[in-house]
């Protein structure tokens, strides 16, 4: 539950820490912007404004004064209709001469943009407080130019900002609103989506843990068609190969059993009988030791295919390569097994190639290992009474052998695990399930391919291919 947790709260914070970065970046933007376009239209209107009457007034001053001062306070009167916005005249030295809000004449105004219009003869801008109010405000000055050219004056307009930042406090405050909304949508939406992965995961973890505590086979019930799906269906197939593993396990263990208490039972009885019996029953003696000797030769050969197993699943499985003749070897193991063939009654037909030799590099005794093993599960399963065909010939750079009987075959469920370690199937046949394993990992390593075809009722086919050395090779 902590695992769980934990994912849950990375998933959160890891998520949410982007997501609020990125909103956050967007109500600044936001602000910014909306403050930059209030700003930036009063500024462009008051300026506009201030312009226009400073050009107004000029052309007064060239005429006459009183016409000016008549014109100014008109002019000033009509402006302090104007919510918010007050209109001054000053003296270059900055004293209030005139003022839409009845302010005295002569006040002194101490803000930057009077000096900075009078000084560089462009109007000016000033955003900041009020010397004499304290709040902020926005003030533009324009200058008033005499006939010769001379700044005699300023044109100034002011208007306080408290209207405008209360408007930008305003959206900034909804933004941030929509924002907290935005990420509250963002949290109660996660939460929905890491349920979803957190309760499979859970039910994945709980299965595993039951598989881990033995009980192979479990499986998890698939609801999903992503990558948690996937991850189901893996654990799934996990727990049915690890089932069938230890089913083949405990059937070997039982089969290695049977296997050897079998012949070591005869070897103990016979011993006792040849014990009691003496050495004057000649025919019985001989049987017995018969008997004795064909039960130690499988007994060793049963430990010989356990000692293979372990070398190849330790990585020690070596080969001795030469050049092999593989149709004189595979002729000598059939000569070998001539009396086996008598005994079971099993028809035995061999076709070979033409050519009189096919040599391939190999090792002797392995391939001989592997021929027993193939004949030998023909003869065991091929039925008795029954037929084995045989055909080794030249298919261009390789060898094909094929040795076929015609008994009950393997069923379709079997066949793709015939060559798995361990795995018997449903055969009553003797063996321990590794014969064939052994011989695969052989014809491997000698760079060729054994292959199984078989169909229940008409028998089984084993092929087996080898690159063959071609005569300009070094011998």
């Amino acid at each position: 539950m902590r695992r769980v947790a934990g994912l849950r709260r990375r998933w959160m914070i890891n998520n949410l820490t982007y997501i609020a970065l990125v909103i956050a970046v967007c109500v600044v933007v936001f602000c910014v912007s909306a403050m930059n376009y209030y700003y930036v239209n009063l500024r462009t209107s008051l300026i506009n404004n201030a312009n226009m009457s400073a050009e107004y007034f000029s052309r007064d001053l060239t005429s006459s004064v009183d016409s000016f001062y008549t014109n100014a306070k008109r002019q000033l009167a009509t402006s302090a209709t104007i919510e918010n916005i007050e209109s001054q005249i000053l003296f270059a030295n900055g004293r209030i001469v005139l003022s839409s809000l009845g302010l005295p004449a002569g006040t002194m105004s101490q803000s930057p943009d009077v000096a900075d219009a009078v000084r560089t003869n462009t109007t000016c801008t000033f955003v900041g407080r009020d010397a004499m109010t304290g709040e902020r405000v926005m003030s533009v000055s324009s200058p008033l130019v005499s006939g010769d050219h001379d700044v005699v004056g300023v044109v100034r307009y002011v208007t306080s900002l408290r209207v405008v930042d209360r408007r930008i406090l305003i959206q900034t405050l909804l933004a941030l609103l929509v924002g907290a909304a935005m990420i509250l949508i963002v949290v109660i939406s996660n939460r929905f989506f890491i349920r979803s992965i957190v309760s499979p995961l859970r039910e994945v973890t709980d299965i595993s843990k039951k598989i881990t505590a033995g009980s192979y086979g479990a499986r998890i019930d698939k609801k999903y068609d992503d990558e948690i799906g996937e991850l189901v269906d893996s654990i799934n197939e996990m727990s049915a190969e690890i089932a069938r593993a230890d089913k083949m396990k405990n059937e070997f263990i039982s089969s290695v059993s049977h296997e050897l208490r079998t012949p070591l039972t005869a070897i103990i009885g016979w011993g006792e009988t040849l014990t009691t019996v003496g050495i004057e029953d000649k025919e019985e003696t001989k049987r017995g030791v018969e008997i004795i000797l064909k039960e130690t030769r499988r007994l060793s050969k049963m430990v010989e295919e356990l000692l293979d197993f372990a070398r190849m699943e330790s990585g020690r499985f070596t080969l001795y390569i030469d050049t092999v003749d593989i149709k004189a070897e595979f002729e000598e193991t059939l000569f070998m097994y001539g009396d086996t063939f008598r005994k079971s009654g099993v028809e035995m037909r061999y076709e070979q190639d033409e050519d009189d030799d096919i040599f391939i590099n190999g090792d002797r005794e392995r391939l001989k290992q592997v021929f027993f093993n193939i004949i030998d599960n023909a003869i065991k399963h091929g039925g008795e009474n029954g037929r084995i065909d045989m055909d080794l010939r030249r298919d261009g750079k390789f060898v094909r052998l094929e040795v076929r009987d015609y008994g009950e075959g393997i069923s379709e469920e079997d066949l793709p695990y015939v060559k798995v370690k361990f795995y018997k199937g449903k055969s009553k046949a003797q063996g321990n399930g590794i014969g064939l394993a052994v011989s695969d990992e052989i014809v491997n390593l000698h760079g060729g391919t054994l292959d199984i075809r078989s169909k229940q009722g008409e028998g089984t086919t084993v092929v087996i291919t080898l690159p063959v050395k071609e005569i300009d090779e070094d011998i």
